[in-house]
């Protein structure tokens, strides 16, 4: 068993999950992972709550991507947040799942108060039956994998940066709808994305892969308010190339793979012109330079 938010699942988390799978493989146990909805912050301080990586349902499709058997979702609620750690422990690592093997990250906390740790752990685990396993943090270029550091990497539009941390590309999900037609007036039709995803990379263009049902297209995706035509609210647009079909109300999921350059105004829309076509030819290269080095 492990327990935690495990948001943006990273190298650091997947490396916690591989372990828990071959821990429970030696002893022909079963794999657990129990995790909190909505992330706890966002009911105890939502003004210091994050902008979460991953939703729910993204986090599970991973998950049982890694082999995990069994995700355990418990609804974080006020009432849950006044359950002592000592119960919390008796009552659903020992009654209710039978833990033989509990393993968790570096400074877990836990509990009412946040008056559980690591020594009431091993504590209640040599009254309980089960042992206590503590692994440490995963580094990458002398840095510590976390989701703070994978959420400054979007914010600056780092998404390649992003990546190594993730073992996998940044993405985000979401629905086709209608838009402003301003892409197919400026000769480079795009798909407007409604999402839900918290986190999106600083504004600009990018180069991405983009997954329609069991096809993936490669793409620029822009992100931004599209100051050229004064505009005030954040959406995502995305220009698939050699795609001719219709999107509308269709699921899209956005890879991002490098960001081509930073949002900006335009004195006018034939130098906007001018610049889309050098941002489509740029994030081609890139898709293709990325495919060589694979």
């Amino acid at each position: 068993v492990t327990i935690g938010n495990f948001d943006g699942v990273h190298l650091g988390q997947q490396g916690l999950l591989n372990r828990v799978i071959r821990r429970a493989n030696e002893l022909d146990g079963t794999s657990v992972v129990i995790t909190f909805e909505p992330h706890p912050l966002k009911v105890l301080r939502p003004e210091k709550a994050p902008r979460l990586l991953t939703s729910l349902h993204e986090k599970i499709e991973i998950f049982q991507s890694l082999g995990i058997q069994v995700v355990i979702c418990i609804d974080f609620t006020i009432e849950f947040s006044r359950q002592s750690a000592d119960e919390f422990i008796g009552t659903l690592l020992g009654e209710k799942i039978g833990a033989r093997v509990v393993l968790i990250g570096p400074n877990y906390i836990f509990g009412k108060d946040r008056e559980g740790n690591i020594d009431l752990l091993n504590e209640r685990g040599r009254v309980l039956g089960f042992e206590v396993g503590v692994m440490g943090p995963v580094e990458i270029d002398g840095h510590r994998v976390s989701s703070s550091r994978i959420r400054e990497h979007l914010s600056k539009g780092e998404v390649d940066k992003a990546a190594r941390l993730l073992g996998r590309y940044y993405a985000i999900e979401g629905i086709v709808t209608p838009g402003h037609h301003r892409g197919l007036g400026l000769g480079y039709p795009t798909a407007n994305i409604y999402t839900v995803d918290e986190t999106l990379p600083e504004e600009g263009i990018y180069a991405v892969r983009v997954e329609h049902g069991n096809e993936t297209i490669e793409g620029a995706c822009y992100i931004g308010t599209q100051p050229t035509f004064a505009g005030r609210k954040v959406g995502v647009e995305v220009n698939l190339f050699d795609f001719g079909g219709t999107l509308f109300h269709e699921h899209l999921k956005i890879l991002f793979v490098k960001m081509i350059r930073q949002e900006r105004k335009f004195q006018d829309k034939e130098t906007l012109i001018r610049q889309i076509k050098e941002d489509v030819e740029r994030a081609k290269e890139v898709l293709r330079e990325e495919v060589r080095n694979a």
